[in-house]
């Protein structure tokens, strides 16, 4: 049921489990930041008779809390959110479906808690319990515990910052490819053209009945003030495909050289002109155009390549399953199937010749707005049929923006858990750098009274936070260009390696990395030398 967008789902779930993985980096860094900072209170609470196991606990507990609110909170917003993406105007197989039951919760709950609890036994198996007289005496000056554990803190933003980096790297490949999408020829023009279905009545049941229909339909909606165009059709691009195997008269096939595939339009005159479709040579079909008449037909310009190439197909015969029929014309290619595929063979029968068709669809071009041209074709086509659906009028631009609407989605989702980790990522940088300066205020102090300058200070703390981000942009590229050729299904018009999105990750990267170090480089400028030696 997923069908095209499978592989889009797929990629969002994994950006979801990288997210995820850059949430528990962030939690394991505020859970060891904030037992270093209490080294002195633990150490002070083992004096006291506490056991390891119970410190353990202590400290066990206080994640699960903190997991167990953001959980509250998540699964809040995640209601509200899933309400509003199925109400989405797009293709996406049963979205309108999708809500947060049970099981979700049970899921998200669990992994929540889990999360917190697994994330918060590092820090915990970090509390003192042998050496006690030690943390108690550099409890005051920052402890060696954390020293120590320094160099996991900057891991953590490492790895925060890699993974920010391959879901950028993603987000940017996909936009560039959604962008590259919307720029391309469709082969018909869609603004200022709408559609409805004008089904003749079950009373018209033989050929002629039905042509006299179209004929009074299309001649009272054109005399509609404002229409420009109008004509028919049983299949709209980016609808409904079928096909027949259809060949030029004198030339012999096989099962080696068979004859091409060719999607089949059934349409009446005027269609090419409502839909904006150029017609490169020959004539467009006329009222003359009947069954008493000569078998017509016109093809696309990829038809005619296939075909005839190098030969002008104005007046050849193509045979296929109805009777042999003469080119009197040729259109421009339209991407009938999607945008992202080119046009393929396709041939365009008149409906007076034909009954090979289920339903008809009105094609109108007009500068009028939707409302006020379902009301006049309303009124026009009333005397025809009372019960025609005309109000459901769509606009082309619609159609296309329900045909890219899959690609669309996942577009926003991903840029949406770009920016998330991009955000949660300078958070980490902040507060590593931030916690990192705090803890070497005595040196900073002792750099300062020896006539360190608050600029050397600063390019000092700035350097530290783009080590750590060239760390994790060298890593996070690597892995990108590893990963990016798992979206090679999802791409259109770009690369895997596309140069643009492995040039301005990073970039972006190093700049947020650049604001999220500047803070704490700037507060560490401003200590004063005497308040930071008074306080060791």
């Amino acid at each position: 049921m997923t069908g095209r967008v499978r592989s889009g789902l797929i990629v969002l779930t994994c950006a979801v489990l990288v997210g995820m993985l850059i949430v528990c980096a962030n939690l394991a860094n505020l859970m060891l930041s904030r037992t270093n900072a209490r080294q002195k209170e633990l150490a002070v609470r083992a004096a006291l008779g506490a056991s390891r196991a119970r410190l353990v606990c202590q400290i066990l507990t206080e994640g699960f809390v903190l997991s167990s609110i953001g959980t509250v909170a998540g699964l809040a917003l995640a209601s509200a959110a899933t309400r509003t993406i199925s109400h989405l105007p797009t293709a996406i197989p049963r979205l309108d479906n999708a809500h947060v039951d049970g099981a979700a919760i049970a899921a998200a709950a669990t992994l929540a808690v889990l999360t917190g609890l697994v994330f918060s036994i590092v820090p915990a198996m970090q509390t003192p319990s042998l050496a006690v007289h030690t943390s108690l005496k550099e409890g005051s000056r920052g402890s060696s515990l954390g020293r120590r554990n320094a160099w996991m803190r900057d891991a953590l933003v490492v790895a925060e910052v890699a993974l920010a980096c391959v879901l950028l790297v993603g987000a940017g490949l996909l936009v560039r490819s959604f962008l590259r999408v919307l720029d391309v020829n469709l082969g018909f023009q869609p603004s200022r053209a709408a559609t409805v279905r004008i089904d003749p009545p079950a009373t018209y049941s033989t050929r002629e009945r039905r042509n006299a229909y179209y004929d009074d339909a299309l001649r009272r909606v054109r005399a509609v003030p404002g229409v420009e165009g109008a004509g028919l059709t049983d299949a709209l691009p980016l609808g409904g495909n079928r096909s027949w195997s259809a060949g030029a008269k004198g030339v012999a096939y096989s099962r080696r050289n068979p004859p091409p595939e060719t999607y089949v339009r059934i349409v009446t005159d005027g269609y090419f002109h409502a839909m904006g479709i150029p017609l490169r040579a020959g004539r467009d079909f006329t009222e003359r155009d009947r069954e008493s008449g000569a078998k017509v037909i016109i093809i696309n310009e990829t038809l005619a390549r296939r075909l005839w190439p190098g030969q002008d197909p104005l007046g050849k015969t193509l045979v296929f399953v109805d009777p042999e029929r003469q080119v009197i014309g040729v259109v421009s290619d339209v991407r009938h199937l999607a945008l992202e595929e080119g046009a393929g063979c396709e041939m365009y029968l008149p409906i007076r010749q034909t009954d090979d068709y289920t339903s008809v669809a009105l094609v109108v071009r007009t500068a009028l707005p939707p409302a006020v041209l379902a009301s006049g074709v309303r009124t026009a086509l009333e005397p025809l049929d009372p019960n025609l659906p005309t109000n459901e009028f769509r606009t082309l631009q619609q159609i296309v923006d329900q045909a890219v609407s899959p690609r669309r989605f996942i577009v926003l989702l991903l840029g949406g858990f770009s920016a998330f980790a991009l955000i949660l990522a300078s958070l980490g940088i902040y507060a590593v750098v931030s916690y990192s300066v705090s803890q070497r205020t005595q040196e900073i102090g002792i750099r300062m009274a020896l006539g360190a300058s608050q600029a050397r200070l600063q390019a000092a703390v700035v350097a530290e936070t783009l080590g750590l981000a060239a760390a994790g942009i060298g890593i996070g590229v690597t892995c990108a260009w590893l990963l990016a050729r798992g979206l090679s299904g999802l791409l259109y018009g770009v690369t895997a390696a596309d140069p643009v999105t492995f040039v301005a990750t990073p970039a972006v990267l190093v700049a947020v990395s650049l604001f999220a170090g500047y803070m704490p480089a700037r507060r560490a400028s401003r200590i004063e030398p005497t308040i930071a030696l008074r306080a060791s």
